[in-house]
């Protein structure tokens, strides 16, 4: 176990973050945002913030280096919601133990977020040959479908390149899955259970969706993402039924759909319009009265010839020592608006497993924590440097 004096400044940075609780829902991130600002301000960067919702800002985090290129590092300051879960210490409490910070939020995005910030502060000191402008982006509301990142590009961020901090165990991930969560809420009729031929059984017809509705995959297996794999269905969340001897009425359950480039919200919705008429074929007095957006975000890739990919893949393979390809990140991330909307092109690089994210005794190993400073900083000295002798 290492002694709390000898850690690295980034270590320390982290775990007094994750002592910062920023949960969603609630979602108030005000405290790590504070702490953002005063590391910020304490290095002489240019701080600006972004209220989205009362309690809930996005930091920016601006370092001028002269005319040149805009780089953007964006990560999220909120946090997994707990609740539910059993930890063996509680989540808002780091500790070390094996190589590894512990505490929720180590590695979704804490990890990447210190991190991006420790580069920031490397780079404010020892600025020489760069050329251009970084703007560290410290976003709420990820968790909630990435609305912080959506304000960002509303309010009109323009960049040449982006890396979204994620747990890619440090791998450059140019591409990755988008959302399509909907609430799903199945009518029956109360009845005793001693005579529920009176009643109509609300799980029961819910059951014949499922079924249904996992019989998609065997079709979205048969078109696979060249980095991300096939586009998926599961049911993620169920509830149903109100007495131990009553035929439930209702039923209510949550679908998670998860896009690939190519696929849009709209071809989700047909799916699931078929699959419903497909149930209802069988089960003609099946009543599905309401169907709600839970999440919803967009797929997107970056060409492999980017400039920020090829600064990227150098950055990390110099750091670790290990060459590097590009690979996709089976989930949804703020890569998505910034790619989609803003048209920068982005890459997703950070810290730690998509293993541990949303996961009891959430941890990031030190190393690679440590290692992510030093890609970060490297990363935007590749791309401003090479984008401003490109630009002479």
């Amino acid at each position: 176990m290492i002694g709390l004096q000898h850690l690295s400044p980034v270590i320390t940075a982290l775990m007094e973050c994750i002592s910062l609780p920023s949960p969603t829902p609630p979602g108030d991130v005000s405290a790590v945002a504070d702490w953002v600002e005063r590391w910020a301000k304490s290095f002489g960067a240019k701080v600006e913030r972004q209220t989205v919702e009362p309690g809930k800002d996005n930091v920016l985090v601006t370092l001028e280096f002269g005319p040149g290129p805009c780089l953007v590092f964006n990560t999220h300051m909120d946090v997994n919601n707990p609740s539910g879960q059993t930890w063996s210490r509680p989540p808002f409490e780091p500790y070390i133990a094996n190589g590894r910070v512990y505490g929720l939020g180590a590695c979704d995005a804490k990890g990447s977020l210190a991190s991006m910030m420790a580069a920031l502060e490397n780079l404010a000191h020892d600025h020489e040959g760069l050329s251009g402008r970084l703007v560290f982006t410290a976003v709420m509301g990820e968790e909630a479908g990435g609305i912080g990142s959506l304000h960002l590009v509303r309010q009109g961020i323009k960049a040449d390149g982006a890396v979204v901090g994620e747990p890619t165990n440090l791998c450059v991930a140019t591409a990755h899955k988008g959302t399509y969560m909907r609430r799903l809420r199945f009518r029956g009729r109360a009845a005793h259970s001693g005579r529920p031929w009176m009643g109509v059984n609300a799980i029961v017809h819910a059951a014949e969706f499922i079924l249904e509705y996992e019989k998609w995959n065997s079709l979205l297996a048969l078109n696979p993402h060249p980095l991300l794999g096939p586009a998926s269905t599961a049911v993620t969340v169920i509830r149903g039924g109100t007495r131990q001897n009553t035929v439930p009425d209702q039923v209510e359950m949550i679908i998670d759909r998860r896009l690939i480039p190519g696929e849009t919200h709209e071809k989700a919705d047909r799916e699931l319009e078929e699959i419903i008429a497909r149930v209802k074929e069988r089960v003609t007095d099946l009543q599905l009265d309401q169907v709600e957006v839970v999440v919803a975000t967009i797929p997107s890739g970056t060409d492999e010839t980017a400039p920020i990919v090829e600064a990227s893949l150098a950055a990390v393979a110099d750091v670790t020592g290990v060459a590097q390809q590009p690979v996709g990140f089976p989930a949804g991330c703020d890569m998505s608006k910034l790619v989609t909307i803003a048209g920068i092109p982005t890459v997703i690089v950070g810290p730690g497993s998509l293993t541990e994210a949303h996961a009891p005794d959430e941890f990031v190993e030190i190393v690679q924590v440590e290692q992510a400073a030093k890609i970060y900083e490297r990363i935007a000295r590749r791309f401003l440097e090479q984008k401003a002798r490109g630009d002479s």
